[in-house]
């Protein structure tokens, strides 16, 4: 593992969370549903067009009020609720994602699988807990992760959400994903202890995923992976990606089986080739 020591290798807590997002996500007044999903046909139309800024997300101003009732456990059914992606209820705004794309899936899928496959030789695959898409609010803000993992069953004083949490960013800025690693490693907001995240370029078949967790009470990051693919051959540096034990169960090793998960590069291929395949790289 390679241990990044550069300048922008910390961030910082606090300050706004979605209100000094990227200005390449559109933001609107909330008016009801049906000004909500025209705004959505809207804006992805607009991102579908060439020469424009690629981008997911708008970013809605709304009363705490609204954004309360929107974000209510009771309402995820509801259609407005399964396109919102993150609150503020200090900033009065709240984050719509208009359409998750394949690669944000398939990214997923294959780094839970990957976890999966580590934990399988310990016996502990059934120990954890998925949290794919999973609202999880803090203090007066919220967020939903791409995917997370936490322990079945946390130790006393822990509640029940993930400890390790996923961001794949396939439009979204780096401005964003830091936005997204300051939430989850917040203890007034996510409050995990990991924050993995991986950036799929869309021009080349280029992969980066970063380990960040909180180190003198700021976000570090910790390790950067890269896979990239040039005249048909794959280079992995900085493997394996390792995922500590103790800040995924919150509880150090208690078996000689029981050990960091340590992704190997021949796994760091496999996840790249499932997401270069739906990008259509050949």
């Amino acid at each position: 593992m390679a241990e990044i020591e550069t300048q922008d290798s910390y961030l910082e807590l606090g300050g706004s969370f979605l209100k000094d997002l990227p200005r390449s996500i559109k933001r609107y007044p909330y008016e009801g549903a049906p000004s909500f999903f025209r705004i959505l046909n809207l804006e992805l139309n607009r991102s579908q067009s060439s020469g424009c800024d690629r981008t997911e997300f708008v970013l809605f101003h709304a009363s705490r009020e609204t954004i309360e009732h929107l974000f209510c456990p009771i309402n995820e059914e509801n259609t407005i609720t399964s396109h919102c992606s993150a609150y503020d209820l200090t900033e009065e705004l709240f984050l719509a994602r208009m359409a998750s794309s394949a690669e944000h899936a398939t990214a997923s899928y294959a780094l839970d699988h990957a976890i999966t496959e580590c934990l399988l030789p310990m016996g502990l695959s059934t120990k954890i807990h998925g949290y794919p898409g999973a609202v999880i609010a803090g203090r007066d803000r919220g967020k939903a992760g791409d995917h997370g993992w936490g322990p079945r069953r946390p130790p006393p004083g822990y509640p029940k959400r993930p400890s390790v949490v996923l961001e794949v960013a396939y439009s979204e800025s780096d401005s964003k994903l830091n936005s997204d690693v300051r939430f989850w490693l917040d203890p007034d907001d996510g409050n995990a202890r990991i924050c993995l995240t991986l950036r799929i370029d869309r021009d080349e078949p280029n992969i980066r995923i970063e380990r960040w967790n909180l180190h003198n009470d700021r976000p570090h990051r910790s390790q950067v992976v890269w896979i990239k693919r040039a005249s048909n051959r794959m280079r992995v540096d900085n493997h394996p990606l390792v995922i500590p034990f103790q800040d995924l169960f919150l509880r150090p090793p208690s078996t000689p089986a029981e050990r960091d998960l340590r992704i190997s590069a021949q796994t760091l291929e496999d996840i790249a080739d499932r997401i270069w395949d739906m990008q259509g790289f050949q």
